[in-house]
């Protein structure tokens, strides 16, 4: 008999910690969410990497250039070096600037999604 109630009271302690935490991390995933619903993607070359490697600027269809920032956790995804054509996914800041998500090579034939 006491087993059952130690059993059981472990379980609903168990339970309550799992609902706890999902409240917790959901306003987390709907804030990624919302960044990847704000997001564009570009590609283009890579015209210049700033010497502290936190921003670069693409030369993108037209002739125009675009100026990204790198934050502290940037997602680049293979090499990217200056000449190189890349795939960048980015979104606005609230001060009007460009923030890579993600930076990727573009291989021949690829298209921005």
């Amino acid at each position: 008999m006491v087993w059952k109630f130690v059993c059981c009271a472990s379980l609903a302690g168990l339970m309550l910690l799992s609902v706890s935490a999902r409240a917790v991390f959901a306003p987390t995933q709907s804030q990624d969410n919302q960044q990847s619903a704000d997001a564009k993607t570009v590609s283009g070359k890579v015209a210049s990497i700033g010497s502290d490697h936190k921003s670069f600027s693409l030369e993108v269809s037209g002739g125009n250039t675009m100026q990204f920032l790198l934050d502290n956790n940037p997602q680049v995804q293979g090499s990217v070096t200056t000449g190189s054509t890349a795939i960048v996914q980015y979104q606005k800041t609230d001060d009007g600037k460009l923030l890579a998500l993600t930076v990727a090579p573009q291989n021949p034939g690829q298209s921005p999604q």
